[in-house]
């Protein structure tokens, strides 16, 4: 029987950017995400709060490579509406946790959010799908959650970029 994780993966130099204050509109959130890509700048784990007020906020990761680009077109979005509110934080990695039979596995994230707890770790953003959880945390945090991740799981991580 799996553990419920069968593959760990890793990419290190991410930058989180989150957008206060967007409008509630569904065309904002993709207004924001073609300018990004029209401009090159290849976004990864998204994640979007419930409305409240009339806004949202929008998370997103790009690569720190990338934040030049991102910063070019958050100043053009911020002309154009200048309630948007960029809250910018580079130097983060991402982990992502992959079985393809977690979704029929209770207990998971539970495990894998104690797991990163108990060792101190903070979660900055997750993202999951039915087989898998992406986690963004502070890239001075990534050789402790591997190791805490390879202990109990017994798997060898694999570094990936974006």
């Amino acid at each position: 029987m799996s553990k419920g994780i069968t593959k760990i993966a890793y990419a290190s130099d991410i930058t989180l950017i989150t957008l206060s204050s967007l409008p509630c509109d569904s065309r904002a959130v993709a207004a924001v995400l073609t300018a990004l890509s029209d401009h090159g700048v290849n976004v990864d784990m998204i994640s979007q709060t419930a409305p409240q007020g009339g806004t949202i906020r929008l998370s997103f990761t790009i690569s720190d490579q990338s934040l030049a680009d991102a910063l070019a077109v958050l100043a053009t979005l911020r002309q154009e509406n200048p309630a948007i509110s960029p809250e910018i934080l580079p130097g983060n990695s991402k982990l992502a946790f992959y079985d393809e039979n977690m979704v029929h596995t209770p207990g998971v994230a539970a495990k894998v959010f104690s797991l990163l707890s108990e060792a101190g770790i903070q979660i900055m953003l997750v993202t999951t799908s039915e087989v898998d959880i992406s986690i963004l945390l502070s890239g001075h945090d990534l050789s402790d959650a591997l190791t805490v991740m390879c202990e109990n799981y017994g798997v060898e991580p694999v570094e990936t970029s974006f």
